[in-house]
């Protein structure tokens, strides 16, 4: 088989059906197949979604594994030579995946194709970066200081916002909300390292592919939407945290030979959190 689609979905079963009528109304000359892992228990449109599509693997979490288990659990009974990790509030467009599968078997030294990225509106999504800096936590994309002064040169500068995002390009790290990765690039990297819950395994996925001795290539010869929510509402408080932590795990496994400076990141970090914890409390 030629591809296995990787899909993980925490209640968000309305943008999967969208998803999903994509992955199937565009992949018409490869073969492959689609895994869904649910680590939602009570998503009441998943009924639905088996009914619809009942060609789909469905591998059902008794608990919210987290991003990184559940990619890698769907790995291991995955059969197709590429795999494409995708995020179930994203939508193909015609003939994507099927050009990306072909640049990357004539590039063999490509480790990560991602395509370009468009948000609801139609405007880019930034989904190709440089790695992340100790400035990054302050001038990130969602943070308040990117909002209020976009075009400082930190945020332009980890954003990649000084290149045409037309032509294709080696990058440190791309998005994983549409990831093409070779399995056996994949297994090389050692997989998604389970110490992220959610965010950040993107990016310690690409260092480990560059490690491996591979390109990680942005390819905006095609593209796909993604439907990033908008929502204002409260996040859980343990998804905070556990972002976190995945920063400090991050820093500490690529950058953390030196204790004081450790402790120091680890210092920010942590009222990092505590300022987004508090702002949360807010909403």
């Amino acid at each position: 088989m030629k591809l296995s689609c990787i899909i993980v979905n925490y209640h968000n079963s309305l943008p999967l059906k969208n998803c999903l009528e994509s992955v199937y109304r565009t992949l018409q000359k490869i073969s492959f197949e689609v895994i869904l892992v649910d680590n939602s228990q009570n998503d009441p449109g998943m009924e639905d979604i088996k009914a619809s599509y009942p060609q789909v693997q469905h591998i059902q979490n008794n608990t919210n594994t987290g991003f990184s288990k559940a990619n890698n659990l769907a790995t291991q009974s995955a059969q197709g030579e590429i795999l494409l990790f995708l995020n179930p509030d994203t939508v193909l467009s015609d003939q994507s995946i099927e050009r990306m599968v072909a640049h990357l078997e004539a590039n063999p030294d490509i480790g990560a194709l991602g395509p370009k990225v468009m948000n609801t509106d139609g405007s880019l999504q930034y989904s190709c970066r440089r790695f992340p800096t100790l400035m990054t936590g302050f001038f990130n994309r969602y943070s308040l200081l990117s909002r209020w002064f976009p075009d400082n040169v930190y945020t332009v500068r980890y954003m990649m916002k000084d290149f045409n995002h037309d032509e294709i390009r080696d990058v440190d790290w791309l998005s994983g909300c549409c990831l093409m990765v070779p399995r056996a690039v994949f297994n090389s990297a050692k997989g998604f390292d389970e110490n992220y819950f959610l965010f950040n395994e993107d990016v310690d996925l690409c260092r480990s592919i560059h490690q491996s001795g591979f390109k990680v290539t942005y390819f905006p010869l095609v593209r796909i939407t993604h439907h990033i929510s908008t929502s204002n509402s409260k996040v859980p408080a343990q998804i905070i945290i556990k972002r976190h932590l995945g920063m400090s795990h991050y820093y500490r496994k690529h950058h953390g030979d030196n204790l004081v400076t450790r402790i120091i990141v680890n210092m920010m970090i942590s009222l990092r959190c505590l300022s987004q914890l508090a702002f949360n409390l807010l909403k």
